[in-house]
């Protein structure tokens, strides 16, 4: 049952699930009984092709992430940006699985109890089940798999039910990652690459040309020299208009005021400091008097001359006597003061060996089980049993069993192979080759010191620091600042025309959506994205507390879904109807000075012959040219010592003249087998989900593409 303490822990999310399960009830039987307060779609957050997702579903699936979130990764709660980030992959998830489910059924995919078992605690875990910290062994780190068999043996023993609930959460979560790996090996298994296409690959990499060329770049024709009408931006916008389609989204502006220590502030905080000298000074118990004054905890380290981060603390504890005081002194927005408690000539390393007792809740149970075994092994090796034989067979630490136990030198608080102990802290001031046992939670460590580094001269100190903040006061201040500029300009003339006179920095987040949940530099910008969906263009906010900022934003557009309108786009019509202007421009000088060969041609446009190797169908870019499709294209198509007709590209125009050509040898008998695996490995890399990358892959991101998902989540966050 000790063990299963540890799953009790996860309390809050059992309290979630049970909270949402009552509320789901108690909202059921309002909805049945036809009040109007919760009629219609109120509790619709999505729907997916016509499927519609309750929001208490997911609002439900979202705490629970979130818990296990928490208890994987040892964290007493999540900031907020953690908690978005959490509820868009379970909105992804939730998506994703909806629409898996019916490629599931119509393909007969599932995942038997057998299976399950499998993944869970047979022979071929899920890396889902592998990397739950709940079945981590406590002193390496590392999955154990007597632990999920002990939790599935001891579940109905947990009256609160969490680690059934855990365990059932947990299977669900397998089975799905089971069932979409099952269908994207099928998937993977339908891939195939003619010979033909093979073929066609060996001839785009392996025919390569060297050729000649010259070119003059767009920029070399100022925008002053070609005129742009808006009779061109219309003309140029009709025919590219699928160019600017866009999702819908609102463009913001906004002021921050920031929330800094004030003089004031920094004087409070050093009189605090000041006035607490004395009563540190004084104190008996340093470590206990610094955990609970200070803003950092104790580090009860030992430092050598030269390791403490402050130059003056350093050189003032190698002079000074037992119990002096350093400070106040101001370091990395704090003020400090530094006490001498300790200074001694200890080992700066030590060499020792371990033999770990861990309970396994097999062959060693309990605590009582292990300190016995530590008991028995230390007589055994005090009358002349090996160590390196008795590490060998019994210690937990399969890192260092095959040394005999050895772990090398060591320094102060240096952990080894996972184990949540430092030897030099147990061993420092224990006599050589004397075995001492180390009783923690997870079992018993056996440790011996059987080497010293030279001694050194170190001190400890304690830290007593305040860091400077704002106060209540400077809070206070700050908003009423920013209060009364939001008062001043209720629009956005009013708003431009205050920043500039206040010297303020105006910022913008263009194309937000609404359900972006992220600008930078601003913590929690949910509610400015809100309220900038329930405005009209020109109006300007209320003030919003985010963090250590105050923010008011004015709204500036409303870009509806479709294609953006020109005025919007303006800029960039323009940008590209300029480069036209200067192809035509450079086409036309090209055509009037062309000359019979290049090196005459280039002399007439005032631009060297330059050189380039080895180029492909294949190749995307040509050095000295970067990325030039067009260029590629002519070079690997014209006959060689044929020169070409100026070639209008991507970052100028150019000409080229072909001087050498390398055939790809025929493919009549070659064995394209290798060619074929790489064109099969590259189509299975386009299916398969990139984790790092955040994407789902083609082959769930064209379902996802596909449905109609009405998207409600800004109803409610």
């Amino acid at each position: 049952m000790a063990t299963l303490e540890n799953i009790r822990k996860r309390g809050p999310l059992v309290a979630a699930v049970i909270g949402f399960a009552l509320l789901a009830f108690i909202l059921g039987d309002v909805v049945n009984s036809g009040s109007s307060l919760f009629s219609g779609d109120r509790f619709t957050i999505a729907e997916v092709d016509g499927e519609k997702v309750d929001y208490r579903d997911y609002e439900q699936k979202v705490q629970t992430t979130i818990e296990n979130y928490k208890n994987n990764y040892g964290m007493a709660s999540l900031s907020e940006s953690q908690r978005m980030r959490i509820r868009d992959m379970v909105w992804d998830n939730m998506i994703q699985t909806m629409l898996l489910e019916k490629e599931y059924e119509e393909l007969g995919i599932n995942v038997s109890s057998d299976e399950l078992f499998d993944l869970m605690q047979g022979q071929n875990v899920d890396p889902m089940v592998a990397r739950d910290r709940a079945f981590a062994n406590p002193q390496t780190g590392k999955f154990d798999p007597s632990r999920v068999v002990y939790f599935y043996k001891n579940r109905k023993e947990d009256p609160s039910g969490q680690t059934e609930a855990y365990l059932l959460n947990l299977e669900d979560q397998v089975t799905k990652n089971r069932k979409v790996r099952k269908l994207l090996s099928l998937t993977e298994k339908s891939l195939y690459v003619p010979k033909l296409i093979a073929e066609l690959d060996h001839k785009d990499r392996n025919y390569l040309v060297d050729f000649n060329y010259i070119g003059k770049t767009y920029n070399e024709v100022s925008d002053s020299s070609v005129s742009v009408s808006s009779s061109d931006l219309q003309k140029y916008y009709d025919k590219h208009k699928k160019d600017y389609e866009q999702k819908a989204s609102r463009d913001v502006v906004y002021v921050t005021f920031d929330v800094l220590p004030s003089a004031k502030d920094s004087l409070n905080t050093l009189n605090w400091i000041r006035k607490s000298k004395n009563d540190f000074k004084i104190a008996a118990d340093n470590k206990q008097f610094v955990n609970f004054n200070s803003d950092e905890s104790f580090n009860d380290k030992h430092f050598k001359k030269g390791e403490l981060s402050n130059a003056d603390v350093d050189s003032f504890m190698f002079a000074a006597e037992k119990n002096a005081i350093y400070g106040p002194y101001y370091e990395a927005g704090a003020y400090k003061l530094a006490k001498l408690i300790d200074r001694k000539e200890i080992p700066d390393s030590i060499k020792a060996k371990g033999i770990l007792i861990a309970i396994n809740g097999k062959s060693i149970p309990d605590f009582k089980r292990a300190k016995q075994v530590a008991d028995s092994l230390t007589t055994a090796i005090e009358n002349g049993v090996s160590f390196a034989n008795v590490a060998k067979e019994y210690s937990a630490d399969k890192q260092s069993i095959d040394n005999g136990g050895e772990l090398g030198w060591l320094t102060e608080g240096q952990n080894v192979n996972g184990i949540p102990i430092s030897p030099y802290n147990e061993l420092v001031n224990k006599p050589l080759n004397k075995i001492i046992k180390v009783e923690k939670n997870f079992g018993v460590y056996l440790l011996e010191k059987t080497g010293e580094g030279a001694k050194v001269n170190k001190v400890q100190c304690a830290i007593l620091e305040r860091k400077v903040k704002p106060s209540t006061e400077t809070y206070k201040k700050m908003y009423a600042q920013a209060s009364k500029f939001a008062g001043e300009n209720r629009n956005l003339k009013k708003f431009n025309k205050s920043i500039s006179e206040q010297a303020l920095v105006k910022k913008s987040a263009p194309g937000l959506s609404k359900n972006a949940n992220f600008i930078p530099g601003l913590e929690s910008p949910r509610q400015l994205v809100r309220w900038a969906y329930d405005s009209k263009v020109g109006n300007v906010s209320q003030v919003f507390d985010m963090g250590d900022k105050y923010v008011i934003g004015a709204l500036t557009a409303i870009n509806k879904e479709g294609i953006a309108p020109l005025k919007q786009v303006e800029n960039i019509v323009k940008t590209a109807v300029l480069k036209e202007k200067k192809a035509e421009v450079l086409l036309k000088e090209f055509n009037a000075k062309k000359a019979d060969n290049l090196a005459n041609w280039g002399q007439k446009l005032n631009t060297g012959v330059k050189e380039a190797k080895n180029i492909s169908f294949s190749s995307f870019q040509v050095s000295g040219l970067g990325y030039a499709p067009y260029v590629i294209s002519n070079a690997v198509t014209i006959d060689k010592n044929t020169l070409s007709a100026p070639i209008k590209d991507e970052n100028g125009v150019y000409a080229i003249d072909v001087t050498v050509i390398t055939p790809a040898l025929g493919t009549e008998n070659l064995d394209l087998s290798a060619d074929r695996k790489r064109l099969t490995q590259m189509l299975r890399q386009r299916i398969y989900p990139n984790p790092q990358f955040g994407g789902t892959g083609e082959l769930i991101g064209s379902l996802v593409k596909m449905a109609d998902i009405q998207d409600e989540r800004a109803k409610f966050f």
